[in-house]
């Protein structure tokens, strides 16, 4: 890549004009250090680069770079995205549009591992496992997973032509889908795990979270649910709004929900519960984890410190600072702290951060003896709830009222390999063995989830099946990793007969922290009894 002198004289002028004009005010207020100065030795420095330097360089990737540096010298969640990964970001929170499915690349085909319930997909009459074999009168046969999305997503109204192999049938099907807004799920699971009590889990805080619920809550009370738990675990955050959204749910109109608080006068405000959707005060347990961050810990913080539900886990992440959107004219993003978090009893969420490297800002979280160091530290303030005046501990993150240390990974290690291989062995297994056993689809799933194991037939052909295609796996190693397996085919199953929410609800039954929560729920009723009074309507 040739560059001209004068492009490079060009660039660097438009990026001091740009600096200038929009920077008078920083030159004004802080003159002595003479930041113009600072700009005119970066300019030279990178005309001397793109003239000079041994190797060619992008003065593009240049400038990004050199934007990221001035970042990390903020805070740890201060970020610029490109264009590309600002939409990428983006999906997680609003959807794209696209013909809403999830998919897999197996044996060189597109295979639908999904479907979103609604979705263009759906109503088009796509069935998970069905292969898509051409996109647009071209074959798609052994494209790549970086590939596919190109051809499977596009504007509102835009015609997906899609021809598909499908078990079952001798001829290809030809299937047309309308691309159309695709919102993710950001309440998956909603049911009642055990009689009286529902169970709710929110992956994502999103524009579509409060109606989630509100149907989710509606349903389950119809169902007749006497007390909830709300499972944020791994919930990395999302909107404020829909955090507050959700607290509203559960609080008596005129609490406090959360507040920020800033350097410029706009970015201070008090988020306040209201009487219009809450919901019976039933008793209430919420789920954290380490993973758990920013509007789960307002969500979680809110209600602990109205002594609203009982928190039960990890301490939380310990993400606390409101990120502005600043949309640039190239499409890039830069996602700025302009503010922090504040619990009604006037926590901190944020943990602290200066002082520190990155890796050991988050080397606190995955790691166990630096996370106990930091639970432990005696400098952590206390601070009382609104109601009851418990103590709860302020410092960063939630700390719950019952710890529940999640446990290492249930799945052995060869089964773990046997899952991540691209040749997907339980799902095409399952799409054959279903075949020869009809009679798994009438029975009662209750029945399925309670006394259902796979027999030493099924597993002996499983064990055929994952050799023929080629893993490797001695008759010791399956023997010892039977029970795992057995678990893994039975999701496998439920999911194929039943779909996500049933294969969910075996996984349910190796989750020990989810289980022994359910030991605590006494504990909730008091914490309401105490606080609210026993089952009050409000």
């Amino acid at each position: 890549m040739h560059i001209h002198k004068k492009q490079i004289k060009l660039t660097i002028v438009c990026f001091i004009s740009i600096i200038l004009l929009t920077g008078v005010s920083i030159l004004a207020y802080d003159v002595g250090s003479n930041l113009l100065l600072q700009i005119e030795i970066f300019s030279e420095i990178l005309q001397k680069i793109q003239l000079s330097y041994v190797d060619e360089k992008n003065p593009q990737e240049l400038m990004q770079s050199a934007i990221r540096g001035m970042i990390s010298a903020l805070d740890p969640h201060t970020t610029y995205l490109t264009s590309e990964q600002f939409n990428q970001w983006s999906k997680q929170y609003e959807g794209y549009t696209g013909i809403g499915i999830t998919y897999d690349v197996i044996r060189e085909r597109i295979t639908v591992m999904s479907v979103f319930s609604g979705g263009p997909s759906d109503k088009a009459g796509i069935l998970v496992g069905d292969r898509i074999i051409s996109i647009n009168g071209k074959s798609a046969i052994g494209i790549s997973r970086e590939e596919a999305p190109l051809l499977l997503m596009g504007p509102k109204g835009t015609k997906v032509d899609l021809t598909i192999e499908r078990k079952g049938l001798a001829e290809t099907k030809n299937i047309v889908v309308i691309c159309d807004e695709v919102h993710l799920d950001s309440i998956p699971y909603i049911f009642i795990i055990q009689p009286g009590v529902g169970y709710i889990r929110i992956n994502r805080f999103t524009e579509t979270t409060e109606e989630e619920l509100e149907q989710g809550l509606n349903r389950l009370e119809a169902q007749g649910m006497r007390q909830l738990i709300l499972d944020l675990r791994g919930n990395g955050g999302g909107y404020l709004e829909a955090a507050v959204q959700v607290v509203d749910k559960f609080l008596p109109g005129g609490r406090r929900i959360v507040y920020t608080k800033g350097r410029t006068e706009g970015s201070s405000h008090e988020f306040f519960s209201t009487n219009q959707n809450t919901h019976p005060l039933y008793p209430l347990t919420v789920m954290i984890d380490r993973i758990s961050a920013s509007a789960s810990e307002i969500v979680a913080g809110a209600l602990q410190d109205w002594d609203r539900a009982l928190i039960v886990g990890e301490t939380s992440f310990g993400k606390g600072l409101v990120q502005t959107q600043y949309l640039l004219k190239d499409g890039s993003s830069l996602l700025m702290t302009t503010a922090r978090y504040y619990t009604p009893s006037n926590r901190l969420i944020q943990r602290p951060y200066d002082n520190i490297s990155l890796e050991d800002y988050y080397r606190e979280v995955t790691d166990d003896v630096a996370r106990e160091e930091w639970e432990n530290d005696p400098s952590r303030p206390i601070v009382k709830t609104q109601i009851l005046k418990r103590n709860v501990y302020g410092g960063g993150g939630i700390t719950p009222d019952i710890f529940l240390r999640s446990k290492p990974d249930t799945i052995s290690t060869v089964v773990r390999r046997i899952l991540s291989s691209p040749e997907k062995y339980f799902f095409t297994f399952i799409e054959d063995y279903m075949k020869d056993h009809s009679e798994l689809v009438g029975k009662d799933y209750n029945q399925f989830l309670k006394n259902y194991t796979p027999n030493g037939n099924t597993l002996q052909l499983f064990l055929k099946h994952i050799r023929e295609l080629g893993f490797q796996i001695t008759n010791e190693e399956f023997v010892n990793n039977k029970k795992d397996i057995e678990f893994v085919l039975k999701q496998h199953i439920a999911s194929k007969i039943w779909g996500d929410e049933a294969s969910y609800k075996v996984e349910v039954m190796r989750d020990y922290q989810l289980l022994e929560t359910l030991n605590y729920l006494s504990q909730s009723e008091n914490l309401i009894a105490q606080s609210y009074g026993r089952y009050r309507d409000y």
